[in-house]
């Protein structure tokens, strides 16, 4: 690399280093007064609703259903502050277990839907445990949310070698999504989808390829409207110019 290339870079990093640190304080720093906000209108609502005429009613409900999605987002603007300041603990790690575990968890959140997982054996990686759980938590969350609407829900985790990488694939049958959109997917807050369609926040994407890219891995995503999607990943660097398919 050289002098300008390498200055270049500090540069940059530093820039992301300032933009992470003002996410977590500004995120930090808003969750009092929206405890204060949906306090005072929880107590409108239990003590003085009888005061207050149906469209009253209705606008204090939206003030704290509005709350409570901008909780949400600063919760995940933590997590992903979270996700680029923590320490990397690389040992070798067991993915399929970890999504094993994270399949039961939503299998138990929502245990009168069906969905198959189709989790891959022996799928081992050198990284970061706790932080390859919430890539997983977040891939699988997303594969679980997006096929709500199908009543044969497939959701599967498998790896291939490309050059030689391993390269694991989280598939769904879900939702899907058009295909000129997948550059958006892994941007803050990016959604492809209405909440009225799939709450969330846009957020869990972003997470993911931080990690992903801390881990010197790539990250894709490819999908068709109604047919489902793909995600696909790696946590070691590849090749010199290597670009994941």
């Amino acid at each position: 690399m050289t002098t300008g290339h390498r200055d270049l870079h500090d540069e940059l990093a530093e820039q992301v280093r300032e933009l992470d640190a003002f996410a977590y304080s500004v995120s930090h720093d808003l969750r009092a007064p929206l405890r204060s906000l949906e306090g005072f209108s929880q107590i409108l609502l239990e003590e003085h609703a009888a005061g207050l005429d149906d469209e009253g009613r209705r606008y204090l409900e939206r003030i704290r259903a509005n709350v409570e999605r901008m909780t949400e987002m600063m919760d995940a603007l933590l997590e992903l502050s979270h996700a680029a300041r923590s320490q990397l603990h690389r040992q070798t790690t067991d993915i399929s277990a970890l999504a094993r575990e994270v399949a039961a968890e939503l299998t138990a959140a929502d245990p009168g839907r069906p969905v198959r997982f189709a989790i891959a054996e022996g799928l081992v990686a050198p990284g970061d445990p706790q932080l390859i759980r919430l890539v997983l938590q977040n891939l699988l969350g997303n594969a679980h949310k997006f096929t709500a609407k199908r009543p044969d829900a497939l959701i599967e985790l498998d790896s291939e070698r490309q050059d030689g990488v391993d390269v694991y694939a989280v598939r769904d049958n879900g939702a899907g999504f058009e295909p000129r959109q997948a550059h958006r997917m892994f941007d803050p807050f990016q959604r492809l989808h209405l909440a009225a369609e799939f709450e969330g926040t846009g957020v869990g994407l972003a997470i993911v390829r931080r990690i992903v890219a801390r881990h010197g891995g790539k990250i894709t995503a490819s999908g068709e409207p109604g047919a489902g999607a793909v995600v696909r990943f790696s946590l070691t660097p590849g090749p010199a110019g290597w670009e994941l398919r």
